[in-house]
């Protein structure tokens, strides 16, 4: 059984919890911005089904970038997650990995 002076006490140390926070200065939202974009590629070869179930499909990559730049012409091996055939383009927000090969 609570008494009624506690009950008060409890109600009071909420009320002034919920002033201090209202008191506290309006922090202004950090907003990150991502620099990187995303690269694009275009499939040149269909390498394989793989994964467990066959869902995935394994594919050479060729990276579209500007001439001069070290990532140009550069083709990579990449899984696909969905339908895709040769020709079709693929936006890659990461180019420095490859997949693992099929055995």
């Amino acid at each position: 059984m609570c008494s009624s002076v506690a009950m008060a006490e409890v109600a009071t140390a909420a009320t002034t919890a919920a002033t201090k926070k209202d008191k506290k200065a309006p922090q202004e939202e950090v907003v990150v911005q991502q620099t990187d974009q995303a690269q694009v590629g275009v499939i040149i070869k269909v390498l394989g089904r793989t994964g467990s179930r066959g869902n995935v499909t394994q594919v050479r990559v060729r990276l579209m970038a500007e001439e001069g730049s070290p990532e140009a012409n550069r083709t990579i091996v990449r899984n696909v997650k969905g339908p895709c055939k040769e020709g079709d383009m693929l936006s890659l927000m990461e180019t420095e990995r490859e997949a693992r090969r099929l055995r």
